[in-house]
């Protein structure tokens, strides 16, 4: 007795005894397979080609896919879920694989090394709409403001030098790239003066580095009261102006700003016609400047 499931079939026959004995054998025309699991026509062709799944070509000229067929489907189907490639598969099906747990465990590396790298670009994206925000909400005005907890990456006293600092960490450690690039400046006489390059890494950034980053034998900033104000500058500098406004603003207010300036360049604004810098700049309040003997971290 022949019992009919769609297109597939299942074959019963008789037993001994007068007893019904079940032998199942079902076998599935490619366009029911294609249905069932989800795979269009050319991809299980695909897997025909590699060897993966076999179709049988019965005498009505049609090609039929066994049981043993849908369950290798459902093993490729799964395994993909977890991004293992279609050659690793053919290799675990056809036993070519050096084993399946170090297989899994190499791969659970794989997909635990993909999460750092995706939380590190989430990171990276949500400082830079940070910082963005931050010159927006600004708009040049000032106000008390501690300076950030960060780590000394480095320090230069030549600008290009330190451009160069900052691309040999962002190089050496994964994540390392998210150093803020710091301006050392001071204030004299209605002048500003280049002092050198500091290279901080804010500590809230610290749990998405790799482990070799050695943030911890880094010396970190003291979270000394600042003048702090954020604007954009068509230079990587602040003006003379900026800071003046700056100081005039602390004098309003019965503080005193310190001779130094740091001067954060957080992010860059690019057109055919000019570049715009979105800079904050801090100004330790006089007996608050934090590092300032001889610019040496």
């Amino acid at each position: 007795m022949v019992k009919a499931y769609g297109k597939g079939s299942v074959i019963m026959g008789a037993a001994s005894g007068g007893k019904l004995m079940q032998e199942e054998k079902a076998e599935y025309l490619i366009g029911d397979v294609a249905r069932m699991v989800g795979l269009s026509r050319d991809t299980l062709r695909f897997y025909e080609k590699k060897g993966i799944i076999t179709a049988k070509k019965k005498e009505n000229g049609y090609r039929y896919y066994s049981e043993n067929d849908i369950y290798r489907l459902m093993y490729i189907i799964y395994h993909r879920k977890m991004n293992t490639s279609l050659e690793e598969i053919e290799g675990l099906i056809k036993g070519r694989s050096q084993g399946i747990q170090d297989h899994l465990s190499r791969r659970i590396a794989e997909e635990e090394a993909a999460i750092r790298q995706h939380r590190r670009a989430i990171l990276r994206l949500k400082l830079v709409s940070r910082d963005i925000e931050q010159v927006e909400r600004t708009a040049g005005k000032c106000y008390l403001r501690k300076f950030p907890s960060a780590y000394i990456m480095g320090y230069c006293e030549d600008f290009q030098k330190g451009l160069l600092q900052w691309f040999s960490l962002a190089s050496e450690t994964e994540g390392l790239d998210m150093t803020y690039f710091y301006n050392v400046l001071s204030y004299e006489n209605g002048r500003l003066i280049k002092r050198g390059v500091k290279l901080l890494l804010y500590k809230d950034v610290e749990q998405e580095l790799e482990k070799d980053a050695c943030c911890e034998e880094r010396r970190e900033t003291e979270e000394t009261e600042c003048i702090y104000t954020a604007i954009k500058s068509k230079d990587i500098f602040p003006s003379e102006e900026s800071i003046r406004k700056m100081v005039e603003w602390g004098r309003m207010n019965g503080l005193k700003a310190g001779k130094t300036v740091y001067a954060n360049v957080m992010s860059s604004l690019f057109s055919e016609e000019q570049n715009m810098y979105c800079l904050e700049l801090y100004m330790p309040l006089e007996g608050g400047e934090f590092l300032q003997s001889s610019y040496v971290y």
